[in-house]
């Protein structure tokens, strides 16, 4: 599996709704289809047509010669109300239906496609599909009283695209207002990630009316940068060459996390391809950046980009909070015998994070990073960022049938997951600190989760995770700046002080493990994943460490909850099946996907 797709909430059953790209069968890309499941709660997760082989397919690739045969890339979905007066210009039929679920994606019909290769025209369009039964089954209007497809059916005239895919679209009320729309005819946005070849990727934005989801408008380019351009060496990935998996989205600042319950501001998603950058050497990278929109003289939309880390994110109705899930890909190069590949994280909770009265220290606030800082009149500084935290609720669910601990020998052994959390580092400590995960008795394999001071960064450190040699197994570190903040007056709960009453933030870790997932969130504006595949059994140890170096470190509130619920009760603990090789002219002579 990979992508997430789709994730919607039904107000009519009070079901959450999650789609995933997986090619059935196997473990290696291809034949792109949606996998579907649903909870009730964010936690436990039913299959919603089952898990075993291509039971689990929701939208399937077309018979040969239809728009999608090829593969069913990724998009979104919403939940549309259904009334004698409202199907938003559809052919639905639907009897006795509240709701029907209508998803968006990009249909292909030829491969290989990729940013780096010539474009053939018609690779890639937008297609719509309809589900009158809480995505059993679909419709893909395929009959010829109720063909709408595709909705959008190429990239923008012109322009020399490096790809044209994954739409995300949905009603968007302060859009609505920029552009002037009136406020009894609202319209749906949709935001595609593409690039345009030898200039730099971009996100494309189209709109219609609610009443007609079948004419699509094109507005012009939401975001646009060079190729291969970065915000930030330090604090940002590479944008590389073409946009895919985009969002769009606004946010209010909430008075729990700093704000003034007023200001809105306006963010938009998007996975970039091709790039890199020195610290993030790779060409993968999923980023957000917050921007200004404004009016264009045309009518359309245009942004000025400020900042910049997600994947797919949907509003979550009955917390009034956004909400996005991500893809973890393996680092294990020896799938076939495991018989699965790729994970989903957690559900992350995105927020507009306000920081007051801060001291800029060493310059980091004026540096260009993934912040907006203003110096205020009296001289001390205030940061609005894009927080990231796991959702509090689902965490609170999954400890209901764990074992609570202290965190109190320096290793401990755990079978599974742990969560510690609070450190206190005085400024000027040059130790670096963390956490030692699946750690053997020896110290032979170790996964380490580490803070560095004096770099200010946040390292997932896999170098020793394992023994098995590395063609089986990539170690490569995952790492995040994190600078700790300073603040004056007291006004956080600080560490430390001086005669100027400058305090420093102490370095708030939640970490998930769960078999070979390692989830970090740190201060609730960093997100790190990483996998550790450590080659013993008895490789159970969890511990804090304390690198060499000057200062004092302090650890507070160290919890672990060991055996976190079992968020898929209907599945079989082991999943691995066996699996399916595909034929020359089932995989287009391997051209289009490997077949394995």
């Amino acid at each position: 599996m990979n992508d997430p797709c789709g994730p919607s909430y039904d107000p009519s059953s009070g079901l959450y709704h999650l789609f995933y790209q997986f090619h059935p069968a196997h473990i290696a890309w291809g034949n792109i289809s949606w996998g579907h499941a649903t909870p009730t709660d964010l936690v436990a997760w039913t299959d919603v047509s089952g898990w075993e082989r291509y039971d689990a397919v929701a939208i399937a690739p077309g018979p040969p010669g239809s728009l999608d045969h090829l593969s069913v890339f990724s998009g979104s979905a919403q939940f549309i109300p259904v009334s004698a007066n409202q199907t938003c210009g559809l052919p639905i039929a639907c009897d006795g239906c509240e709701t029907v679920l209508l998803a968006f994606y990009t249909a292909v019909r030829h491969l290989p496609t990729a940013w780096n290769l010539p474009y053939t025209p018609g690779t890639e369009t937008q297609v719509l599909a309809f589900s009158s039964d809480d995505g059993l089954t679909f419709s893909k209007f395929e009959d010829a009283s109720t063909a709408v497809n595709p909705v959008i059916a190429s990239p923008p005239e012109g322009l020399n695209v490096t790809g044209f895919r994954d739409p995300f679209f949905a009603l968007w009320p302060e859009m609505d207002a920029i552009l002037g729309v009136a406020s009894d005819d609202p319209h749906w946005y949709a935001v595609l990630g593409s690039g345009i070849k030898e200039v730099g990727p971009r996100l494309e934005l189209y709109c219609a009316r609610a009443t007609d989801l079948t004419e699509w408008t094109y507005l012009g380019p939401l975001f646009a940068v060079a190729g291969n351009a970065s915000w930030s060496e330090r604090f940002s990935g590479s944008y590389g060459y073409n946009f895919e998996v985009a969002g769009a989205f606004s946010l209010r600042e909430r008075r729990g996390d700093g704000g003034d319950g007023v200001s809105v501001h306006h963010f938009v998603t998007m996975g970039s391809e091709g790039g890199n950058t020195t610290l993030h050497p790779l060409v993968h990278w999923p980023l957000w950046a917050e921007i200004d929109i404004a009016r264009a003289e045309n009518g359309s939309a245009a942004s000025v980009t400020r900042s910049s880390v997600v994947r797919n994110s949907f509003y979550d109705a009955p917390h009034d909070r956004r909400l996005v899930f991500g893809w973890i890909p393996e680092d294990l190069n020896v799938l076939q015998p495991q018989g699965w590949a790729g994970a989903i994280t957690l559900p992350r909770e995105l927020f507009v994070s306000v920081y007051r009265d801060l001291a800029n220290t060493n310059d980091v606030l004026s540096q260009n990073g993934s912040w907006t800082a203003v110096q205020e009149a009296d001289g001390r500084w205030s940061m609005t960022t894009l927080g990231i935290r796991p959702a509090p609720d689902v965490v609170t669910a999954l400890r209901s049938n764990a074992t609570y601990a202290r965190l109190e020998n320096v290793v401990r052994a755990m079978s599974n997951t742990t969560e510690p959390e609070f450190i206190g580092i005085p400024r000027g400590t040059t130790a670096s600190v963390g956490f030692a995960l699946r750690r053997s008795p020896d110290g032979e394999e170790q996964a380490v989760v580490v803070y560095d001071p004096v770099a200010e960064t946040l390292t997932i450190d896999l170098s020793d995770s394992t023994t098995l040699d590395s063609p089986y197994v990539d170690t490569a570190n995952h790492i995040a700046p994190l600078s700790l903040l300073d603040t004056y007056n007291n006004t956080c709960a600080g560490v430390d002080g001086d005669k100027e009453g400058v305090m420093r933030e102490p370095l708030a870790l939640d970490i998930f493990l769960d078999n070979s997932i390692v989830e970090v969130f740190a201060n609730a504006r960093v997100a790190l994943v990483g996998r550790t595949y450590p080659a013993r059994g008895d490789s159970l140890g969890v511990g804090y460490i304390v690198g060499p170096g000057s200062g004092e470190v302090t650890f507070a509130t160290l919890e672990v909850w060991e055996g976190l619920l079992r968020v898929w009760p209907y599945r079989p603990e082991n999943t691995s099946m066996p699996l399916v090789f595909d034929s020359p002219a089932k995989s287009g002579n391997y051209t289009w996907w490997t077949g394995v």
